[in-house]
């Protein structure tokens, strides 16, 4: 598996942990002592090592046997129903949890790290082309029109222009993007064809141009204020 992104920690190898401490973890919450548990996997092959939650051991009663404070688990089934809990994320988040939680973690961690709450760490590993969203965090930007962009910081709804999906069919896989018509019609000409609040646009250079023309947005704060604009529908992407 190559790296993931992570919105606090940027770009990141990932590591494998439990559904239930995935879930913690995006809280940015902590458990109580006892709550978690090291657990190995021991296929006859090979074996996988990863922090669970002792209420999910319990919950598929799985019988372990625990070694230096590591639960090893070899019942096949039962490796097979606790694989099905497996989920990856950002190794540094998990570690910033195992220390509130009064764990030890992989890589050194300070409590300092561990607590702080800002939407991105201090040592994030920023990838080139992403940019800070006080909300989301790291993020890959995308585009749109300047009065989408204003609903979108003042957490309103859309007011006042016909918001149009665009598709760039320049591209095979031809991404969709959200501009107003008004900026559409200013940007390309009065006489580009839009049907029925759709603009499907096969020349590259078109696309360029209404592209450079719009202001970086986080594609998270376009996808919400489309929702709450009842504009977005589940199958489209930004």
């Amino acid at each position: 598996m190559g790296p993931i992104h992570c919105g606090r920690h940027g770009h990141d190898n990932g590591i494998t942990t439990s559904k239930g401490i995935a879930a913690r973890i995006r809280q940015r919450g902590q458990f109580m002592s006892g709550e978690l548990v090291k657990v190995s996997l021991d296929r006859r092959k090979y074996s996988l090592k990863m922090w669970m939650l002792r209420a999910e051991l319990a919950e598929h009663e799985v019988d372990a046997t625990f070694i230096d404070n590591v639960a090893h688990v070899t019942a096949f089934p039962k490796i097979a129903a606790l694989e099905r809990l497996r989920e990856r994320l950002c190794s540094a988040c998990l570690d910033e949890l195992l220390v509130r939680s009064g764990e030890v973690p992989y890589k050194p961690t300070t409590k300092e790290q561990a607590f702080d709450t800002s939407v991105v760490a201090a040592n994030a590993n920023w990838p080139r082309g992403f940019a800070r969203c006080e909300l989301h965090g790291l993020i890959r930007p995308t585009r749109t029109s300047p009065d989408i962009e204003a609903a979108i910081l003042s957490i309103d709804v859309i007011r006042d222009c016909h918001v149009v999906r665009v598709t760039n069919a320049s591209v095979e896989h031809e991404a969709t993007h959200w501009f107003d018509e008004a900026f559409l019609r200013k940007v390309l000409g009065p006489d580009i064809d839009i049907v029925e609040s759709t603009f499907r646009i096969g020349d590259r250079a078109t696309f360029v141009q209404m592209w450079d023309a719009g202001e970086l947005v986080c594609p998270v704060c376009l996808r919400e204020v489309l929702e709450r604009s009842g504009l977005r529908k589940d199958d489209t992407r930004t």
